[in-house]
């Protein structure tokens, strides 16, 4: 019996001592270098796409081989990836275009000029080297008719942890944002 409380106390404090997860989120820059202030169509951003290793809680980052991924147990995404990604967009669409009502595509029918939906290849990188963004946007009509298409792809040097990995997602989703919002003009 003896041995039986040791182990259960055992269990307790190793429990007790487990690491807590951190948690992150991209964030829009509170800075842009181009606005466009006399845009004020209505813009829907549609649900975005990821790759299944990379819509998981936890933050994938590459290992030292392209083929090997790092699924950090206790660095995760404080919601779900795909969610804060299109958040980041609608932000950043928001800086460049003070006068557009922008919007997350709902259950409602809305009045909206464009949509824009994002499908991402790959939104990785290393630890103390780099962060990488490629992706597809596609921005359509309010009947769904596909009005222009591009691909993105960026890499920015990352030095240091997750703190210094978060941010450069954040700039490579305003990099995209930017992109897609000098499309958008030229549909006017």
């Amino acid at each position: 019996m003896k041995k039986f409380w040791l182990l259960l106390l055992l269990f307790t404090v190793s429990a007790c001592a487990s690491k807590n997860p951190n948690f992150y989120q991209p964030v829009a820059l509170n800075e842009t270098q181009q606005v466009y202030s006399d845009f004020s169509q209505n813009i829907l951003v549609g649900n975005v796409l990821l790759p299944v290793e990379q819509a998981k809680p936890q933050i994938t980052t590459l290992g030292k081989y392209d083929y090997q991924l790092n699924i950090d147990e206790f660095n995760r995404w404080g919601a779900a990836p795909d969610k804060l990604i299109q958040q980041v967009l609608n932000d950043d669409l928001r800086l460049i275009f003070p006068n557009a009502i922008i919007e997350n595509k709902t259950t409602l029918r809305k009045n909206y000029k464009y949509s824009v939906w994002v499908e991402i290849q790959k939104i990785n990188g290393r630890l103390d080297e780099n962060a990488v963004l490629h992706a597809s946007y596609f921005i359509k009509n309010a009947k769904g008719r596909l009005l222009k298409q591009g691909q993105f792809a960026q890499t920015l040097d990352v030095d240091g942890d997750y703190d210094a990995y978060i941010p450069a997602q954040s700039k490579l989703l305003s990099l995209l944002a930017k992109t897609i919002a000098d499309d958008l003009v030229t549909l006017k």
